[in-house]
């Protein structure tokens, strides 16, 4: 049985100097991070790798990301909650959560949307997330996989690049990141000078790779 006292919170748990988290956002997301440090470096190469990330839809543009982060917290510790915001500070409908624990996941989408109700965001929806690290860079024609790779590196950070070419002189390229997080990014700003890469070329998130 969830306290019905939580409600009684005048200041987001997150300002309790017993838990240690930070808060701050970057460009349309707002970001509260467990400043916890891990010693299991397996552990946190997995966070790093958004492993057990849920997907939180149906929030309200009144809801605040501490609210979110207030309610999932009665389940167990916290990670990450990454809450997307318009230009004026307002939800977007939609964040991605991470306990500390990875393999917490399964449980959490079970009792997540029972938590939500009890507190009346009875429109508020979760699922496992996608975790889409990949992105495909198509349209290449007559440009060395140097040069593309050279230029890749001077625009955006990434894990490793594959390329493949599909018929003389014509390839794409698929990219890998360490995390979604990375890939998203990297994909704005790809998508800002796409046509260095050739007038051809486009990116896409890689969704069978």
């Amino acid at each position: 049985m969830i306290a019905n006292s939580f409600d009684s919170f005048d200041r987001s748990i997150f300002e309790c100097q017993l838990i240690s988290y930070t808060s701050y956002q970057k460009n349309g997301t707002k970001y509260i991070k467990s400043r916890k440090m891990l010693d299991d470096k397996l552990l946190q190469q997995q966070l790093n790798s958004c492993a057990g990330e849920i997907f939180i839809t149906g929030i309200s543009r009144e809801t605040r990301a501490e609210r979110i982060a207030e309610i999932a917290s009665l389940l167990g510790e916290l990670y990450l909650l990454r809450f997307k915001v318009d230009y004026s500070g307002k939800s977007r409908g939609f964040a991605y959560l991470q306990y500390i624990d990875p393999n917490f996941m399964p449980t959490a989408l079970i009792q997540l949307p029972l938590l939500f109700r009890q507190y009346k965001y009875t429109k508020i929806r979760v699922r496992q997330s996608s975790n889409r690290c990949k992105l495909l860079l198509k349209g290449i024609c007559c440009m060395p996989p140097e040069i593309v790779f050279d230029m890749l590196k001077q625009s955006i950070k990434f894990d490793k690049l594959v390329g493949r070419e599909i018929y003389p002189g014509y390839f794409e390229y698929q990219i890998l990141f360490s995390c979604n997080v990375e890939a998203v990014y990297a994909r704005r700003d790809l998508l800002r000078s796409i046509r260095k890469f050739g007038r051809n070329a486009t990116v896409l998130w890689d969704r069978y790779g």
